[in-house]
């Protein structure tokens, strides 16, 4: 499944073992931050269960839908609009329902979900894709990534032990598929009090053997707990230099 136009578009993977970790707010500011940077950047929100992009971006459709195309099996140009935010191109199953409407799918059906927001996007002449998945990651959501493009995948966790654990285990499966790991984004650190600027630690650490660094992934950021879950673009230099690194091939 190639986008149309296009061969080997550079593919970045925004991805966690487990859910709660921030990587929607991560994923989004990642766009933002490369679309200062100068790239013409896509994100697709693929977590189809909870697609909170949107909302995060000032997005949203009132309209329930009483129905959804999970996949077109006919030619006829690209089903879908991506929307635009400050430069950055957005695509998400939120923009087929209503945001309080829910859609349970079945892993497979959710998979034909995620290839049509790569593939029948309108995406024009954007030059990386962003792909912010759920939480853990299938040999087949990889198999529909790298028929899309070129792909490589930034891993975040908080510094709890549950949290490299399961992200741990998202990295086997990415090691076995042979995706490269651009490197970690540490997220949810440490508390920094606003008066004094003392940092408390939000979590008991992860012994270090058991952690995604002791697995040979590259620490690119630590960031902290913000009550609003803002992402300083500023903290996420480096992950936009590794990004830049995997775009330019």
């Amino acid at each position: 499944m190639d986008i149309p136009g296009r061969t080997q578009l550079p593919i970045i993977a925004v991805a966690s073992g487990k859910g709660g970790v921030g990587k929607s707010s991560i994923a989004v500011e990642l766009g933002r931050e490369l679309v200062r940077a100068g790239y013409r950047t896509g994100l697709v929100d693929a977590d189809i269960a909870g697609p909170d992009v949107p909302r995060m971006l000032g997005l949203r459709r009132d309209v329930p839908a009483r129905s959804v195309t999970l996949a077109r099996w006919t030619g006829g140009g690209s089903g879908l609009e991506a929307m635009e935010v400050d430069g950055l191109k957005v695509a998400s199953a939120g923009f087929l329902m209503a945001g309080g409407q829910g859609l349970a799918l079945g892993s497979d059906l959710a998979d034909l979900m995620l290839g049509r927001l790569i593939g029948e996007t309108a995406w024009g002449d954007v030059e990386v894709l962003l792909v912010d998945l759920p939480p853990g990651i299938s040999f087949t959501q990889q198999g529909v990534l790298s028929g899309a493009g070129r792909v490589a995948t930034i891993l975040v966790v908080t510094p709890a032990e549950v949290s490299h654990l399961d992200t741990g285990r998202t990295l086997a499966t990415l090691r076995e598929v042979r995706t490269p790991v651009l490197g970690g984004v540490e997220n949810m650190a440490y508390f920094r009090c606003p008066c004094c600027g003392e940092e408390t630690q939000l979590h008991t650490p992860a012994p270090d053997e058991r952690t995604i660094w002791a697995g040979g992934v590259e620490r690119l950021a630590r960031l902290p707990f913000r009550p609003d879950a803002a992402i300083d673009g500023a903290d996420l230099a480096p992950v936009v230099h590794a990004a830049a690194a995997h775009i330019a091939g």
